[in-house]
């Protein structure tokens, strides 16, 4: 058996939370709740194409995922049936129109399908399929909704708009939770109504899962708003806004991962000065990162154990976490496994989005996850290069590789569901939709090209 230290075992008691589970598998359905999911439901129908994507925000930020349906062991959270709202409105509105297919809709759709032969064959009952087609309805449904939904710059940048004026009122609401203990939006379920204390610190998590993925959510979010701050003059100081009330959503959290997302952000567009050398900078941190792990007494993923922001953190388990899944590899490499409980104490939670994959689909889902994340990679590496003359474009571009990036550090120290899922899909369809956009004007320029040559040729000039 593993050694727990008892600051660690203290922290796992204290954030026992018999909300998290209590909710699935039931219907639990608020008047006010309800309320509002028609109004949203209805507005994602009705609202021009490029607001549509505004009430699924609005949902996902208000309303917590303890709000569901439950139709024959089939669970309709809110949030996913403002997705199924969103593809009604494709249908009805025939928005429905085919899209350029790139290589990480590809990437993204073999990952889907993986996960459910895989996680079908590992539990090899209904029910299990019933799970992770839901899961992958959720990422599937919502990646290929937003790129059909965000195929311009401007319906980009009016999402992008959404989310500050979200930030707002949400950032009052963490406020109201920081001053008074309350949460607001334990009315639906879901989430404490008294805000839980971790070393002398309120966590605030609002109407999210979890205050780590609240925060989480928002500082994936920054590196956009930095963008939008170049859109337009009269966008500067809506920028402002939705980085001063994401700051405080992140200090409300009380969390270290949200403070090393908004770090990791900031280190992105630090190295903006540098993009064209981004090739040796990673060379450079692999050879550092190994240079590390042979010098120090532990391996170099022991340095999660020592990173704490807040005081509290639960850096030791996440260093564990990682440490285990590597010793017992043979057990989940084929196709995963079901209950991790036998790994340590604590280590049921799998608090790390890339051993969750394995532990889900074994190895396969784990690779095809990586390789969907490198093409989102590589082919914004075109985008920013290409727009360089276009400032705004290339922001766009640049801070969509910074969220991706900022994503992939939360996910050596956090798994992601609830809400926060929204914003991942959503930054993975804006990198397909910009590299798209990519494509069409490189095509467009070269034609005006060769038609340019043609012309002078025709004219005796070549």
């Amino acid at each position: 058996m593993i050694g727990i230290p008892a600051s660690l075992l203290s922290t796992f008691l204290q954030d026992e939370n018999p909300l998290v589970n209590e909710w699935r598998n039931q219907t639990s359905v608020h008047p006010l709740g309800l309320t509002i999911l028609i109004i949203l439901f209805c507005l994602t129908i009705l609202l021009p194409k490029k607001s549509a994507i505004f009430p699924i925000i609005t949902l996902a930020c208000f309303i917590p995922a303890a709000q569901r349906v439950v139709i024959f062991q089939l669970d309709f959270t809110f949030l996913r049936i403002m997705v199924l709202a969103g593809w009604l409105r494709l249908f009805i509105r025939q928005e429905l129109t085919m899209f350029r297919w790139n290589g990480l809709d590809t990437g993204i759709l073999i990952w889907g399908i993986a996960g459910i032969i895989v996680k079908t064959l590992q539990i090899g009952d209904f029910d299990a399929f019933i799970y992770i087609v839901g899961n992958r309805f959720d990422a599937l449904g919502m990646y290929f909704l937003f790129r059909i939904l965000l195929r311009n710059i401007d319906n980009i940048s009016s999402t992008i708009f959404a989310f500050i004026l979200i930030s707002l009122p949400v950032s009052l609401f963490f406020v109201f939770e920081k001053t008074t203990r309350h949460n607001v939006f334990s009315i639906f379920g879901g989430v404490p109504e008294i805000t839980k204390i971790r070393r002398g610190r309120l966590r605030c998590q609002g109407a999210f899962a979890h205050p780590i993925l609240a925060g989480c959510f928002w500082a994936s979010l920054t590196p956009y708003f930095f963008a939008f701050y170049y859109k337009s003059k009269s966008s500067k100081i809506f920028s402002l806004i939705g980085i001063f009330a994401t700051l405080i959503i992140i200090a409300c959290c009380s969390s270290s991962t949200p403070i090393s997302g908004l770090i990791f952000s900031i280190l992105g567009f630090l190295i903006l000065p540098l993009r064209y050398h981004l090739s040796w900078l990673r060379w450079l941190a692999l050879m550092i990162a190994v240079s590390l792990h042979f010098l120090m007494k532990h391996p170099i993923w022991h340095l999660l154990a020592r990173i704490d922001f807040v005081g509290g953190s639960t850096g030791w388990h996440r260093y564990i976490l990682i440490d285990q899944a590597i010793h017992f590899f043979p057990d989940w490499w084929l196709l995963g496994k079901e209950d991790t409980t036998y790994w340590g104490y604590g280590l049921f939670d799998v608090t790390n989005q890339f051993v969750l994959e394995g532990v889900e689909g074994g190895v396969w889902t784990l690779i095809a996850f990586v390789v969907f994340i490198v093409i989102a990679f590589r082919n914004l590496g075109y985008v920013w290069r290409f727009f360089q003359k276009k400032p705004y474009c290339f922001l766009l571009a640049w801070s969509t590789g910074v969220a991706l990036f900022v994503h992939n550090m939360n996910f050596i120290g956090v798994s992601y569901f609830g809400q926060i899922i929204l914003v991942w899909y959503l930054q993975l369809a804006i990198a397909a939709n910009l590299y798209s956009i990519y494509m069409r004007e490189k095509e467009a320029k070269e034609f005006v090209k060769s038609f340019h040559v043609v012309s002078q040729i025709k004219d005796g000039h070549l």
